[in-house]
């Protein structure tokens, strides 16, 4: 009988002990949430969108000297045929009324250059300008439009084609710079809260009569203008752009009440000219260079082709700007957060101050606990408390055991 007795005890402590450890094991084997979710789809670019490709330059930036230098900022993507536009380049020129485009106010051809690093995207323009006419009707004067007017249109949130940063104007420290500077949001052009020299953190405008070999015009958007009149000769503009990426999400949370750190590794473009003039009695002439897709036949086949990037159906817009990728064809757009979760910042830990404890005699009718009475340890809960009860729990079923047979032995 007292065998018996001791072998049931010890079975009873050992399922006692083994069911937490089963718990424990299962809880272990539990899938990780999320493990199995689907990835996020890539994002697509816009239907029909002419994309160009950033030059990786890390290491070897850029210098901006109003001189672009043979591989300085890559591949060149040189545009001839512009499209004719009016209104600052925002519709097509209606080619079947008066007055037509005129083809002797157009520039030569536009090289656009495009580089990033891991901090700065840089941008860069080398137009070859309207060559010299000759008048006819007894004059001999060789003509050239006194100055182009530019317009940029510079776009970060790659899910809102309607919101985008707007410069335009000649005066490249006047106009450029604040007076012409200005947001979209929704289509509708706003006053900016800030300058151009707000977002874009370097720029060199260089103006060169080439028959001479002489700069005409020198400037940037703070100092001084860098697009002056002139009409002496044909000219040629050289353009370079730095573009910081954090102080672009600086400028993009001063006018969208956004929370930016960085930009997304794209960003959408489109450059227009308006050759302003050969003598008094002529009018300018837009035309488009980059930003030119036309888009007017996609948005009848499909009003909606365009919704998921903020152009709506019933939208009068006629281009489409065009994208310029950080990286090359291989690389996977990243949209940047314009809320981004920041981790909290723990405070910083200092060692408490040691001081020496101070020491009293015990009151005269404090009595001390009674010998072997001991305070119960805090449950620290999880399979460690569960087996400490568990070994409690064997200990007393042996000691019941025990008892039993030594009651048994008396009798």
């Amino acid at each position: 009988m007292k065998k018996f007795l001791s072998i049931i005890a010890l079975m009873l402590a050992l399922l006692l002990v083994a069911a937490p450890m089963v718990a424990a094991e299962e809880a272990d084997a539990a899938p990780v949430e999320g493990e199995e979710a689907e990835t996020a789809s890539a994002w697509t670019a816009p239907t029909g969108i002419k994309i160009y490709y950033a030059e990786n330059v890390e290491g070897k930036a850029p210098l901006l000297d109003g001189t672009i230098s043979e591989g300085e900022y890559g591949k060149a993507y040189r545009i001839t045929d512009p499209v004719p536009a009016n209104n600052y380049g925002s519709n097509h020129q209606d080619l079947t009324a008066e007055p037509v485009a005129d083809p002797t106010a157009v520039s030569e051809y536009i090289d656009f250059y495009f580089a990033y690093d891991e901090n700065n995207v840089y941008i860069a323009i080398y137009e070859m300008g309207p060559k010299a006419i000759e008048i006819v009707e007894g004059k001999t004067d060789r003509l050239v439009p006194a100055r182009a007017n530019w317009v940029f249109n510079m776009g970060f949130d790659l899910n809102d084609l309607s919101s985008y940063f707007q410069m335009q104007g000649f005066k490249t420290n006047v106009q450029w710079a604040k007076d012409e500077f200005s947001y979209f949001e929704f289509g509708k052009k706003n006053s900016s809260p800030i300058a151009a020299y707000d977002l874009i953190s370097e720029a060199v405008i260089r103006k060169t009569d080439i028959e001479k070999n002489e700069d005409v015009g020198f400037g940037d958007l703070l100092s001084s203008n860098g697009n002056p009149n002139y009409a002496d000769g044909q000219c040629a503009m050289t353009m370079e752009f730095k573009f910081e990426k954090s102080v672009v999400a600086q400028a993009l949370n001063a006018c969208y009440f956004t929370d930016y750190d960085t930009i997304s590794n794209a960003m959408y473009f489109g450059c227009s000219t308006n050759q302003y003039q050969r003598n008094s009695e002529a009018s300018g002439q837009y035309y488009k260079w980059t930003g030119n897709t036309d888009i007017r036949q996609i948005l009848i086949d499909n009003p909606a082709a365009y919704t998921d990037f903020g152009i709506y159906e019933g939208s009068t817009r006629e281009f489409l700007f065009d994208l310029i990728v950080f990286g090359d064809e291989n690389t996977e757009i990243q949209i940047a957060d314009p809320f981004p979760v920041r981790p909290e910042t723990e405070p910083e830990e200092t060692e408490p101050e040691v001081t020496e404890p101070e020491i009293t005699e015990a009151p005269a009718d404090e009595t001390e606990a009674p010998a072997g009475e001991t305070e119960a340890p805090a449950d620290e809960g999880g399979c460690g408390g569960t087996v400490a009860v568990a070994g409690i729990a064997l200990v007393a079923a042996l000691g019941t055991c025990t008892a039993f047979v030594a009651k048994k032995k008396e009798d």
